[in-house]
This record gives structure tokens, sequence and C-alpha cells, in this order.
């Protein structure tokens, strides 16, 4: 196969990256090997593969000046082809500076970029990082609004590498030679697809080169290559319209799981909605299941028309899932749970949810998950089944340190049907009931008392400020005093336990603390310092200014900290060894209060049946597949 250099694409073509692709995600090191190997290619004076480039010719054209131009969506290597396009863009502005280059630049750009006000190369992944690439980029267009994505900024950071890249004095001046090589010594391979129906051939050969690809891709491409193998007479058209619904559907699946500051973990995503679509064994996987046995070859060939129908239901449920699980990672965003009419209930929601995004809530996800269809018709119900998910999230990780998939057998075998039958009253007190269950069951305050002992007794251990549920008790205390007044503290500087919370009574005492700890055994000073009373949430990282400071200098400072700095200065002159005793005492009230331990959860959500029995309470031993969305500060 002849190779193409790049002056070939931009033969009267226009390229578009659609809809249904993901954003830019080239990072630096990606960038500067591209750079790097153009000036080893210019070193070497050798020609330099750059891999493959795909691209589906499109049926419209579109006429430039006298010219007309083809387009063409480009299938596979967008990546590689925007950060080119990047460079180009650079490289050629920079030369357009020097007077004795500068016509020979303008005529470049209107080969590579922009001819006669059409831009050669289209980012329309979405409106945002269209305009944000002609605006920001290519700077061809005035900027008109504000905002950005996670693709967009990795546009941003892209153009930024590429400018530092020529400012180092190795390749500074150098932009000259390096667009010659671009021309000269990149080589590709170009492989056009001819229709709609072979980009499934494309995609299921990319699944099976084992390039790098998500599971959320590889399914993605299954689909398309069964819907382009199908073939129903006199019926072409419903395997194209199935091919454009996912498309269409998987533009959208990719917006919902990006959100301002990450991406979502797409596999993680596909293994819930999985969970709740198909249902859960206990050696679930889900690729395996969705590959191997559900989307197969075999299965297409003995009734297609039943795979065409099959392919668009699981794809409509994917796009309105993804949405849900936008909604449950990014509670915050202003139009999230959009669908509870009632603004007091869906703020509720809102906040329940944000809660449980900082507590372990993996084995609560797929059930809450399943309820989604309740913001329309029940919302008191989803907010109810939310508060109980983090009552037991509380209570079984961050109080009693379970395992972290206690409960997930029970749990996720029933998301199936949760999902099928959310609005029956039925399921709904089931899905309570089994929540309750657990609380009661594995939520115990025994178990709570012996954590908080072994955290006291240990050599490695200092009691209660390496409790892991620390931080979330502490902030949690901090909204109670709060009540509707503003907030004094975010739950990002709160999680930096080093810094935001306070031993009041310091770790490393001087000489004017010494009189309140005289006569405490070494022991005893332990279950003072490291008390639950003795720690506090603070506003800023005055931690390491206030250390060892005495309680009068501390109490000064806390006056205007958080409502609980506040709350103790405003109540404790002095402080004591007995002051961190009745502190503590009303903070375990808080917890008990606030998680309701003294409540029989099972008897205010009864099974719906008279019989009981469906608890099977084991440890999922053989639990591989990984349910957690990874944890990214925003």
């Amino acid at each position: 196969m002849e190779l193409k250099p790049i002056s070939h694409f931009y033969n009267k073509r226009i390229y578009i990256v659609p809809p249904y692709q993901r954003g830019y995600s080239w990072e630096q090191k990606h960038i500067y090997d591209l750079l790097n190997d153009l000036k080893h290619a210019i070193k070497l004076d050798a020609n330099h593969y750059t891999g493959t480039i795909t691209i589906h010719k499109q049926e419209e054209t579109e006429r430039i000046g006298l010219s007309q131009y083809e387009l063409f969506h480009i299938v596979d290597g967008q990546q590689r082809f925007t950060t080119i396009t990047l460079i180009l863009s650079y490289l050629i502005k920079k030369l357009k500076d020097v007077k004795e280059l500068e016509e020979d630049a303008t005529e470049k750009e209107a080969n590579y970029i922009i001819n006669k006000g059409s831009y050669l190369f289209r980012y329309q992944i979405d409106k945002v990082s269209e305009m944000f690439f002609r605006s920001i980029i290519l700077e061809k267009e005035d900027l008109s609004t504000l905002d950005e994505n996670l693709y967009t900024r990795n546009l941003k950071n892209g153009k930024k590498a590429i400018k530092d890249y020529f400012k180092e004095p190795q390749n500074e001046g150098k932009e000259l030679e390096y667009l010659v090589a671009i021309e000269d010594k990149l080589k590709f391979n170009e492989y056009i697809v001819e229709s709609t129906s072979d980009i499934g051939v494309v995609f299921e050969t990319m699944n099976n080169r084992g390039v790098g690809l998500s599971d959320l891709e590889i399914v993605k491409n299954r689909l398309l290559y069964l819907t382009s193998k199908i073939n129903i007479k006199d019926e072409e058209h419903i395997s194209l319209q199935t091919i454009d619904n996912i498309n269409t559907k998987w533009a959208q699946i990719l917006r919902n799981l990006t959100l301002p500051n990450r991406v979502l973990n797409e596999n993680t995503f596909l293994s819930n909605h999985w969970t709740i679509y198909n249902g859960w064994s206990k050696d679930n996987q889900t690729k395996t299941e969705i590959l191997d046995k559900e989307f197969t070859i075999e299965k297409m060939v003995d009734n297609p028309s039943e795979m065409i129908s099959n392919i668009n239901n699981y794809v409509n449920s994917l796009a309105v899932t993804s949405l849900h699980w936008r909604f449950i990672n990014f509670p915050r965003e202003q139009n999230a749970f959009v669908e509870v009419e009632d603004i007091n209930t869906r703020k509720k929601i809102q906040r329940v949810f944000d809660k449980l995004n900082r507590l372990s809530n993996s084995t609560v996800r797929p059930v809450l998950l399943s309820f989604f269809g309740l913001m329309k018709t029940k919302p008191t119900d989803l907010l109810e089944l939310a508060q109980l998910a983090e009552i037991f999230s509380f209570r079984l990780f961050s109080m009693n340190k379970k395992r972290s998939d206690t409960g997930k057998n029970d749990l996720f075998r029933k998301c199936n049907f949760f999902y099928t039958t959310y609005d029956s009253e039925n399921t709904i007190k089931l899905a309570k009931w089994y929540l309750a269950w657990y609380i009661d069951n594995h939520g115990d305050t025994d178990r709570f008392e012996l954590e908080i002992e072994e955290l006291f007794t240990s050599s490695k251990k200092e009691g209660y400020y390496t409790w892991s549920g620390l931080v979330y008790f502490l902030y949690e205390y901090e909204e109670s005093l709060r009540n509707n007044e503003d907030v004094k503290v975010d739950y990002e500087f709160a999680s930096k336990k080093n810094k935001s919370i306070e031993h009041i009574l310091p770790q490393n005492y001087k000489a004017h603390w010494k009189e309140e700890v005289k006569g405490l055994k070494k022991d005893e000073l332990k279950k003072h310092l490291h008390s639950l009373g003795n720690l506090v949430l603070i506003s800023a990282d005055k931690n390491s200014s206030l250390r060892d400071s005495a309680y009068n200098i501390k109490s000064s400072k806390y006056a205007n900290g958080t409502y609980s700095e506040i709350d103790i200065t405003a109540n404790n002159k002095t402080w004591t060894c007995e002051k961190i005793k009745t502190r503590e005492k009303e903070l375990l009230k808080f917890l008990d209060k606030r998680w309701q331990l003294d409540k029989d959860f099972c008897s205010t959500y009864p099974h719906p049946d008279a019989v009981e029995g469906e608890i099977t309470d084991e440890l999922s031993e053989d639990f591989t597949e990984d349910f957690t969305e990874e944890i990214i500060e925003l």
C-alpha cells in the first residue's frame, strides 16, 4: 500500500471529527513524542511512518471558491490528526510573522487550516468544542462564549505544549524546518470506508487487533459490526437507521460521562448499567456477557430482526442511564435530577447524592440507578432510598469498616428486578427492606465500639484521629451547626485531614498545656489527645501556625473560623480533659441522632411479603469486576 504525505489528505478535502467520537485526550507526553519523531526524521533525513488514518466519505460536498471539496468523517486516527492540525496552526502563525515568509505561510494556511472562510478541519464533537477550537486554538474567530469542558482544556493544554516545545533552546527558530518535515517526512496509510455499514467492520477489526480501547468502545464497535452484517430483504434502511442511532446515542453517552474536570470511568459505567439491564451473577464479567453471550454473530444470523431490536433497546437504555450516571456522580450540576418537578425535593436529592459521593458507595449505586424512573412519578421514594443508602454506606463502611463488598451479592442480584419493576410499591418496599436489613445487622454499634477500642489500644493507631469516618463525620457535624448560613469550609479542603482537622489539646504540647495533662498516664493521655471531643474541623490551613499554641490563642482564631470552631470558643473559656470528655459525649449523641443508631430499621421498612428469607448475607469472594468509580479531586 502506497504511503501518503499530509498534502495528499488536504487536496480539496474537508475533515470532520464527528459527534460519536470522543474528544481530544492527548497529553504533553504524546505531543512531545510526535514532535521528537519529527526531529529525528529531520536529523536522519528519513521518512517517519505515522500510522493509518481511517476516513468515511460523506455524500455531500462543499464549494469553496471555484472548487468543490469532499467531506470526510475521521473514523480512526483523530488524535494524531488533531495534533498535527494544532502543530500546523502554530507553525503557520509563527511563519506569518516573518515578512519574507508571510505570503507562503498564508498560502499554507489556505491549504491546511482555513480557505476563504471555510475550515478544512472541523471539530464537531460538540458545539462548545467546535467554537473553542476555532476561537482559542486556531484564533480565527472572536470568542463568543466562556463555556469549556474537559476536551477544550485538553486542546488548550495541547496548544500550550506545542508553544513550550518550540521555546526550548534546541527547537527555537526551527518552525520552517518542522513545517517542511511535516509535509515531506510524515507518511500515512489511508483507508477510506465506503459506506456507513462498513464502519462496523473497521471497528470490529480494531477490537481484534488489541489496540487500547475501553470496554465501552469495544461494545460499541461490536454493535456497529453486527448491524453492518444484518441483511434483511428490502430493509437495508433499518440497518442504516440503527447505525445512525448507535452513533447518535454514543455521542450523548460520551457527553454525559464527561464532567467539567474529569471523565467518568467508562468500564465502571458499563458494568453498573449491565447489572441493572441484564442482571448479575457471582461470576459476572460484563464484557464477556455482552460480547460472548448477548451480542454475537451467531445470534444475529439466527434472527437478524430480533438482533436489530435488541441492539436499539440496549443502546437507548445505555444512553438514558448514562445521564442518570452523570447525576449520581455530579449531583451539584444545575440541571441534575431535572425530571423531579418539586424544586425542594430535587435539592434534597442532590444533597443526599453529594453526601453519598463522599462515602464508599459502590454497593448501593446500581440499586439507586435502578430506581431513577421514580424521578417523574415518585421522587420522594427516590429521596428516601438515597437517604437509606447514605446511612447504609456510613454505618457499614465508615463506622464499622465492613468489607467493601458486604451486601453486594444480595443487592446486585435484585437490581434487574428493581430496574424492570421500579414503579411497583412492593418493589420499592423490598429495596428499602434490603438496605434496612443490612443497616440493622451490619451497622450495629457493638462493632463500632470494638473498632474504636482497637484504634486506641493499637500502638500504630491514633484513636479517633485515624478513624476512617472522621472527616465525613466532622463535616456532617459542621453542617448541622451551619443550618442555612453560608458555608465556611468546603469538603474538598475538609478531606485533607492533615490540614483541616485540628487537635485542640496539641499532640506536641508545650509548657502552657502541662497543667491540663498533669498526672495522666500514657494510655490516658492518648485517649484525651485523640478523643473525638479534642478534634475540630477548621476553615483554613492554620493547623501549622496554631498547632502547639495555648488555648487562649487558639480560641481567638477559632472565633472567625468554622461553625465548629465558633461553637468551641463560645462555650469554653478554657480547655481541659473534662471539656474534652463533655464534647465527645455531645458528638456521640450527634452520631446517634444523625445516623439513627437506636432505630430498628426493619420495623420501619418491613419486608413487603409475610415471609422473608431472601438474604444470603454472603461475602463475594469471587467478586473481581470493578464497580467503583475512580475518585478524582474536583
